[in-house]
């Protein structure tokens, strides 16, 4: 048991990423975490209730290509990948019932060496499932961390529908992004999943141990809801039940990483029709421009710019329309929107 821990709060956007460090004490003895056989996030999926709705949302206004389809036995289309790099996809599957709140169905972080990884979580007590080969072709084995989220591991190898593909799409423009930054997870008890994803999965601060950046967010609401106007009141017993599943919606997202918030807010409207409310970009808590845009079923996708904004204050809001002064907060962590001579 990890004893004396040091929990840390690192906030990322308008929700949170949790990270957890030894502060002293006696712990179990673990491979460091830059020796872990990981790459990066591989891709998140999520249910949805129409196959074409997604692709329309994903496809025509996220820009992601259709990258291939997995089919059942009877010959039904059973997931589709978008493909947003040669590595990185964010996968839909037609499974979602009336009302369910978990529309995400798992993320799949990319081992360089599987049957390695496999091995070190078994000897650190993590029960990882057999490793199979996967409907992609690609041998995967599956984690259920302590809320019940589903993580799966897998190795790309040749003859899989990703490595197949490799290449095909690197002409192909319009993608809003080509960086599937990080993803998020709903959480209950904080303290149990930090411990459990820095010193048993070796994920630390959030951080994956692979070089391309990526991370996750664990947050057991998500202030992100904002981004849908007019915002629900979470006390009127009216809405509670859709505030309720907006806020998982909001929780379990993908973060694409752009260069250009202002011209990715631009694509995202004209493409989806969207209001300036609905692509309001703002200066999150992370100091990094963001926006928010939700897949027809209410699934989050947060658009991050790279750029580290440090002279605006968070909750600094862009101009909608042609570049003129940013919007700042009159009231510290309230977004400035919208006013009323607008």
């Amino acid at each position: 048991m990890l004893q004396h821990l040091l929990l840390m709060v690192v906030l990322l956007g308008s929700g949170s990423v949790m990270s957890v460090q030894r502060a002293g004490g006696q712990g179990v003895s673990t491979v460091p975490s830059s020796d872990l056989p990981i790459v990066g996030i591989a891709h998140v999926t999520f249910k949805v209730t129409d196959l074409a709705k997604a692709r329309a949302y994903y496809q025509g206004v996220v820009g992601l290509p259709e990258a291939f389809e997995i089919k059942d036995s009877s010959g039904k289309t059973s997931s589709v990948f978008f493909s947003v790099n040669d590595d990185q996809f964010v996968e839909v599957t037609p499974t979602l019932k009336p009302g369910e709140l978990t529309r995400q169905a798992r993320v799949v972080f990319e081992s360089s060496d599987l049957e390695k990884l496999h091995s070190l979580y078994t000897a650190r007590g993590l029960n990882p499932g057999k490793i199979n080969t996967g409907p992609d072709g690609n041998p995967v084995f599956r984690i259920v961390d302590p809320e019940g989220n589903d993580l799966d591991f897998l190795q790309y190898v040749p003859g899989s529908q990703q490595t197949k593909l490799r290449g095909k799409f690197a002409a192909v423009s319009g993608r809003v992004s080509t960086h599937l930054l990080h993803a998020g997870l709903m959480v209950k008890d904080r303290a149990n999943v930090a411990s459990f994803y820095a010193a048993k999965l070796g994920f630390t601060q959030g951080r994956l141990p692979g070089s391309r950046g990526e991370y996750i967010e664990m947050t057991s609401s998500d202030k992100n809801t904002e981004t849908k106007y007019p915002p629900l009141d979470p006390d009127n017993p009216a809405t509670h039940d859709q505030y309720v599943r907006e806020q998982h919606g909001a929780v379990q997202h993908i973060g694409l990483e752009v260069s250009d918030i202002r011209a990715a807010r631009d694509l995202l409207q004209k493409r989806g029709g969207f209001t300036d409310l609905q692509v309001r970009a703002h200066v999150g808590n992370s100091r990094h421009w963001l926006v928010h845009v939700f897949d027809p079923d209410g699934s989050r996708t947060e658009i991050m710019e790279t750029a580290l904004q440090d002279t605006l204050p968070p909750m600094t809001v862009m101009a909608p329309g042609a570049p003129a002064p940013p919007i700042l907060p009159k009231t510290p962590g309230v977004l400035p929107w919208p006013p009323l001579d607008w």
